[in-house]
């Protein structure tokens, strides 16, 4: 290799070492964030009035009004889904440009914001207000050019912000059927063809009052209440006050009354099966919170035809998950009587009847977790006197407990009845209900281990 080559390839070996050696000792230096350029930074709580004009004169306009609630009250009034209407709030309170294009803009009808092509008007609790225009779709990014009037800067925001503003009436009203306060609802009513049920509620207990008394199974009432609180409509067909008898309204599929603190809220609903081949069902409901007809998907619709059985409390006991402090069984002859006691820090199970012989837990667990778990298979009866024909006028065996800290008890008797049916019945209760003769078979099972 000729010398000057050589040199020259020394020189670039010698450079390149250089090179790393100060990159080690100085490493690059990160870049430093990119500054957020604000468009709009207020609290959301001191939003008042948002109002949204559409080129073509279309307006919508929310409303906060005194308890905090938004309310439409443009093109007409009507309650605001208040999901969508914060969902909006939040995004202009907070609102950042996605780029600045231009720091002192003067021609705004290039980029479509002379006038804009949507323009919302906001309103401030203090009096003030401000203005922001959206224009054309920028053509590099998913982005939209905007302004805020007063700010020389064009920016563009992200298509999720125009989106959230760029919504027809329907999706920021409210849409549910029947907004009552499920949570303090005290009376309601569910009518058919075929029925009237009336349910009574008492702190967290609900009570069936109709078509006569009768315990009502807390989870089941809870569950048609909300649904019914839930529900939405699926589409508006007419908004008129009268509503026309097409719509099979005067001799209803189904009726809800609720009443609340505020009132009494109602629903009826009609029904319509379809002449085409497969008899489509269609649904149509009008309500006490806003005029007109309104389509309806048909699962509330057909859970406000369940059966008063469906809506009957099934358990013979109600301690549920609360600890008993006593148990009182008999079973023929043989009768246990059991108490928890406290020894020390320990709890145990003794018999009171038997010198306080202490019990094995696990085995008054068992006897507790039948009686918890008893269940009726058919409700045979509700009137008292059909209980002797039963066989509970002589009953074979009877359980008894106490819990709630002696606040609650409770007692139910057992008979064999024909068929090698079992039947029970609830003190005090006039209700015949018949159990499964292996549940039956389970609480002898549970005493002769006890015995």
């Amino acid at each position: 290799m000729k010398p000057l080559r050589l040199l020259i390839a020394l020189l670039v070996l010698l450079g390149l070492a250089g090179a790393v050696w100060y990159s080690e000792r100085h490493p690059p230096q990160p870049k430093s964030e990119v500054k957020t350029e604000k468009i709009i930074s207020t609290p959301e709580d001191q939003f008042k009035r948002v109002q949204i004009i559409r080129a073509g004169g279309e307006t919508v306009a929310l409303e906060r009004g005194e308890d905090s609630k938004w309310r439409l009250t443009q093109p007409k009034a009507y309650k605001a889904d208040e999901s969508s209407a914060n969902s909006m709030v939040s995004n202009l309170a907070s609102l950042n440009a996605d780029q600045v294009v231009a720091e002192k803009n003067t021609d705004w009808a290039t980029y479509g914001l002379e006038p804009g092509k949507i323009n919302v008007q906001i309103g401030l609790k203090d009096g003030k207000n401000l203005k922001l225009s959206l224009g054309e779709e920028a053509p590099t990014s998913s982005s939209t050019y905007a302004r805020l009037e007063g700010d020389p800067r064009l920016f563009t925001i992200a298509s999720y912000v125009k989106s959230s503003l760029d919504k027809p009436v329907l999706d920021l009203r409210d849409k549910r059927m029947l907004p009552f306060d499920s949570e303090k609802v005290s009376r309601v009513t569910v009518a058919t063809k075929d029925q009237t049920l009336e349910f009574g509620k008492s702190g967290t207990v609900w009570q069936i009052v109709k078509p006569r008394p009768l315990r009502a199974d807390n989870y089941s009432v809870d569950d048609l209440v909300r649904s019914v609180r839930d529900a939405n409509f699926d589409s508006i067909l007419d908004e008129g006050e009268k509503p026309s008898a097409k719509y099979s309204l005067a001799t209803p599929h189904a009726t809800f009354e609720a009443v609340d603190p505020s009132g009494v809220h109602s629903l009826t609903i009609g029904k319509q099966i379809g002449k085409d081949k497969d008899k489509t069902v269609t649904y149509y409901a009008k309500t006490s919170a806003m005029p007109g007809i309104f389509k309806i998907n048909s699962t509330m619709a057909e859970g406000l035809a369940k059966k008063l059985a469906d809506l009957r409390n099934k358990k013979l006991f109600d301690f549920g998950w609360s600890d008993p402090q006593k148990l009182e069984v008999r079973d023929g002859e043989v009768r246990l009587v059991i108490e928890k006691q406290k020894d020390k820090d320990k709890e145990k199970w003794v018999r009171a009847d038997a010198g306080k012989k202490e019990l094995p837990s696990d085995k008054v667990q068992t006897l507790i977790d039948n009686l918890r778990n008893l269940s009726s298979k058919a409700f045979t009866a509700d009137e008292a006197p059909a209980q002797a024909k039963y066989g509970l006028n002589k009953p074979v065996a009877e359980a008894k407990i106490t819990s709630d800290e002696g606040k609650r008890v409770e007692r139910v008797i057992f008979a064999a009845g024909p068929e090698l049916k079992y039947f029970v019945a609830r003190e005090n209760e006039p209700a015949t209900y018949e159990i499964e003769k292996s549940a039956y078979e389970d609480f002898q099972k549970a005493i002769a281990a006890l015995k």
